[in-house]
C-alpha cells in the first residue's frame, strides 16, 4: 500500500512477523466494535476470528474449513482487548513522534530567527519568517517523523503486544482442532 503525504510517495511499512491475528476484515470489524458502531456479533472463524458470511465454508484468512473448526458468534473479549491495546500503542508512538516534529520546528525556528542577523532590526520580517518555518516545518516534520518513524516503531511494538496477547489466549484456550488437516 502506498500513501501520499506532502507530495512524497512512501511505501507503507508492514512488518512480516507472522502474527496470526487481525486480518483486514477482522481489524475493520474490531475497530467498529471499539468505536461502538458495530456489535461484537456475527459469524467468525474460531481459529483466527476473521468475519465470515453464513454461507462460507472456508475461512478466507486461514483456509480452515467449517469441518475443521467450528464457527463462533462473537470475538472473545481477550482478542478485542488485544486490538485495543495494539491501536493504543501505535497511536502513542505516532503522536509522540509527530509532536517531536512540531517541537523541533518551534525550537529550530526560534534558533534560526535569533541567529540570523537580518532579523535583528526587523521584527515584522522575523515574525513572517518564523511563521513560515512553523507552518511548513511543523507540518513536514510531524508528517515525516510521526508518519514514518513513529508508524514503524508503533507498528512493531503493537504487533509484539498482539503476539503476547495471542500466546496468552492460546495457552488458556488451546485449539481443539488440527490446523495441519
Amino acid at each position: 500500500m502506498v500513501k501520499e503525504d506532502i507530495g512524497i510517495e512512501i511505501e507503507e511499512y508492514r512488518l512480516t512477523d507472522d502474527c496470526p491475528l487481525f486480518s483486514s476484515a477482522l481489524e475493520n470489524h474490531l475497530v467498529g466494535v471499539l468505536n461502538g458502531s458495530h456489535p461484537n456479533q456475527g459469524n467468525f472463524c474460531s481459529y483466527c476470528f476473521t468475519p465470515m458470511g453464513t454461507d462460507e465454508e472456508i475461512c478466507p484468512e486461514c483456509d480452515l474449513g467449517s469441518s475443521q473448526v467450528p464457527r463462533v458468534r462473537t470475538v472473545p473479549p481477550e482478542i478485542v482487548e488485544a486490538m485495543r491495546q495494539q491501536r493504543s500503542i501505535e497511536s502513542r508512538w505516532v503522536n509522540g513522534f509527530a509532536y517531536l516534529g512540531v517541537l523541533i520546528a518551534v525550537i529550530g525556528g526560534i534558533i534560526f530567527v535569533l541567529a540570523t542577523p537580518i532579523f535583528d532590526d526587523n521584527l515584522i520580517l522575523a515574525t513572517i519568517a518564523y511563521g513560515l518555518i512553523l507552518l511548513v516545518g511543523s507540518r513536514v516534520l510531524a508528517g515525516l517523523l510521526g508518519g514514518i518513524y513513529g508508524d514503524r516503531i508503533g507498528y512493531e511494538r503493537g504487533r509484539r503486544s498482539t503476539r503476547e496477547h495471542w500466546e496468552s489466549y492460546i495457552s488458556k484456550n488451546p485449539p481443539s482442532h488440527s490446523i495441519d488437516s
